[in-house]
């Protein structure tokens, strides 16, 4: 698919988080998810008509925010919150909540946690002369992640929170990698 062709969200992440997935994205700031992926069931639950005062997103993107792919879809679905059906179709519902903004933004943080988590317990484990300062350092430039935009400190906290929790270094691994 070129990128004219596709409809597009947009949601606001942090920069780091923006890096992370620029570097794992071939430098292009649109995902694209399956349609079985995890990612694209959060979207399709927020999504919303468009408001009033919406403004669309450039061609180019907006700086801290990062876009992803939305499907055409014309599905009935059934809303807890509201106790009816209705029609779900991206034709029309095609925004973003802000409540849909921070699901995708959280889930794209774990996503981003769990690839840090899982560097760093390979990195350690199969290298022993390594140090995590090394490791935290090796990850961010692996990753094209700026230290003007997260802090080894951050990053070292998290570690040392995650080992503390699972001292056996396991990663439970992510059902659907594939967004």
């Amino acid at each position: 698919m070129k990128n004219r062709e596709l409809q597009t969200v947009a949601v606001k992440v942090l920069p780091s988080l923006r890096e992370y997935i620029l570097a794992i994205n071939e430098g292009s700031d649109i995902i694209v998810p399956s349609r079985e992926s995890k990612l694209w069931g959060i979207i399709k639950m927020h999504l919303d008509l468009i408001p009033q005062d919406y403004v669309p997103t450039p061609m180019s993107g907006l700086d801290g925010c990062i876009r992803v792919a939305i499907f055409r879809v014309h599905r009935w679905q059934y809303s807890k919150a509201g106790k009816k059906t209705m029609v779900v179709d991206t034709l029309f519902r095609n925004h973003l909540t802000e409540a849909g903004q921070r699901a995708v933004a959280d889930y794209l943080m774990h996503s981003f946690k769990h690839t840090f988590r899982s560097y760093m317990t390979g990195a350690l484990s199969n290298n022993e002369e390594l140090s995590i300062h090394d490791a935290i350092y090796n990850f961010c430039e692996l990753y094209k992640i700026s230290m003007d935009n997260i802090t080894y400190e951050m990053l070292r906290k998290d570690w040392f929170r995650f080992r503390k929790r699972r001292p056996d270094g396991y990663v439970v691994p992510i059902e659907n990698k594939d967004f």
